[in-house]
């Protein structure tokens, strides 16, 4: 394959893990009440927030370029969707994670970021990611 037609399928990677979330989150909320389905986006939401305050805090003050690397705002945004899938669909957790070591080794294949890029941005938000997920998720359980 030619390197337009792997970064056609990089850039398909988040829109379509985005689709699913929706899906999954309506169905929720058809399933189990309007709440639960509006508090699994608030999950998505908030992590999403939080991502992009990494990404400007690092814009502003450069902390991974500090140490010759980059925030890989891809990883982070994927991974807000990817921390949805391991608390809400248990039973599809290991196929997210491996469609994201996937994605993972698409962006090295095509230089968008080194697996150190990735690595550091997984450990700094994934922590973050997934609080938010649970804790809003056991809101929902209340």
């Amino acid at each position: 394959m030619t390197f337009e037609q792997w970064a056609l399928i990089a850039d398909l990677y988040t829109p379509i893990i985005v689709i699913l979330c929706i899906i999954f989150m309506l169905l929720a909320g058809r399933d189990h009440g309007l709440k639960k389905g509006l508090l699994q986006l608030g999950g998505v939401v908030l992590s999403a927030v939080f991502i992009y305050a990494i990404m400007f805090i690092d814009n502003a003050i450069g902390i991974w370029p500090a140490f010759d690397l980059d925030y890989s705002t891809h990883t982070a945004i994927a991974l807000v969707f990817i921390g949805y899938f391991i608390v809400y669909t248990p039973k599809l957790s290991v196929l997210m994670i491996l469609s994201m070591v996937g994605y993972a080794a698409l962006m090295m294949h095509q230089k968008y970021h080194t697996l150190v890029d990735i690595m550091t941005t997984t450990i700094c938000v994934m922590p973050v990611i997934l609080l938010c997920q649970y804790k809003l998720a056991a809101i929902a359980k209340r």
